[in-house]
Order: C-alpha cells, then structure tokens, then sequence
C-alpha cells in the first residue's frame, strides 16, 4: 500500500485537508462488525465475501473470519489520525504483500516510530521473513470510505478517498514494457518502484466496490 502514495500527491496536489490531523497517533480499532464490513468493502463482493478478514485490536491486528478463496481483507492505518486503509489482497499477496503491511500494522499499534517501522520491516526482509510476489497478484483498494495520506512520514497530507484502484505487484517490471513513456502523461495507470522486486501497477478505477460510479454523492 505505501508504495502508491507519492502518486497520490501528483494526482491530487490540492487534496490537504484544511486542519492537519494529529500525528504520531496509534491507530484505534473500530467496533469489530464496523471493521469486517470496512475491510470487506475495499473489493467487490465477488471477492471479499470469500476472503479471510483481519481486523486490528489494541495490541494488533488479528484473523477473525476465515475464507474459502485464498484472499484476505484488511484495513489498514499510518500514524495519522484518521488514517483508515482497507485493502483486499488475492492469494499471493496475502502470502507476501500483505505480511508487510501486517507487520507495520502490529508495530505502529505497539506504538513503534514510523522510523522504527522501517527499520523492522527492512531488516525483516533483509532475513527473508518478508517476501515480495513472486508473481502479478492484485491489492484491491475500491473502498469508498478509504481515507488515503499522501505518505506514512509526518509530512502525509490528507486525501481522502482519491480514487478506487488496483495495485497489481509485477516484480521487476516497467513502464516501458508497457509501451509507456518516462514520465508518462497517461493518468489512469502509472508505475511505482519500476524495475526493482516491489514494482507494481496503480489502475484507476471508473467505480468504487459497491459499483457506484466515481463523483456519486454517497462515494465522497
């Protein structure tokens, strides 16, 4: 998830909200119920009502439904306040991708510095107990409750929903694979991390998880 962000602050740079959210912040869980039914929205039914769901509680997040069809759903949060990520992730990003975010999740809810954080998660890596996809797999984040930072650090600003997107990891690939240009003016899908194991393609979406169309009132 926080690979996409520096696009949101190209996409949307007038997206700040006009009173900064408290930051450092421990991420509060919500009501479970209100949780599960957040992380599911962040895919469409077809996906999420089969998938595992994982909902954060005090100390961390935890499993607390098991699905039938390899997928997982979450939301996740960065140390500002407010800050609410649902993602739903496809087989093999719930075996890879999804552990990273797991562990951030687990490590700011300790109430660890965003530094801290990296510093786990890199050294995580760098022992093999993190992986990245060892093939395309996709994040679903179409939530329109998503509220998005435009990064994890203090100086995040505020976005809100953005848009609904896929981040489909397609390690080593790049733009240019793909015919596109560096930079690339093309807006409805662009490349992070390109050329390196954590690349992946951000697509926007003409629609949220609940099928109403991007700019319907009730998906603001």
């Amino acid at each position: 998830m926080r690979l996409f962000l520096s696009l949101v602050v190209v996409a949307l740079p007038c997206a700040a909200a006009a009173q900064s959210p408290r930051y450092p912040v421990k991420p509060t869980p919500l009501p479970e119920a209100e949780e599960m039914a957040l992380a599911r929205s962040a895919a469409p039914a077809e996906v999420a009502a089969s998938a595992d769901v994982y909902v954060l509680r005090a100390d961390g997040p935890v499993k607390v439904h098991s699905g039938t069809n390899g997928a997982a759903c979450l939301v996740s949060r960065d140390l500002h306040e407010g800050s609410l990520y649902p993602i739903c992730y496809d087989a093999e990003g719930a075996r890879t991708s999804m552990q990273r975010e797991l562990m951030e999740l687990t490590l700011r809810a300790q109430g660890k510095r965003e530094d801290e954080v990296a510093r786990s998660v890199a050294d995580a890596f760098a022992r093999g107990e993190l992986r990245t996809p060892t093939r395309p797999s996709v994040a679903y984040m179409m939530s329109p409750r998503q509220i998005l930072f435009s990064s994890a650090k203090a100086e995040g600003r505020r976005v809100g929903a953005w848009h609904p997107h896929l981040m489909i990891a397609m390690p080593n690939a790049k733009g240019s694979d793909f015919g596109l240009a560096s930079p690339s003016k093309v807006d409805v899908m662009s490349f992070d991390n390109e050329g390196t194991p954590s690349a992946q393609l951000v697509v926007k979406l003409p629609a949220w998880s609940d099928g109403k169309p991007v700019g319907h009132p009730e998906g603001k």
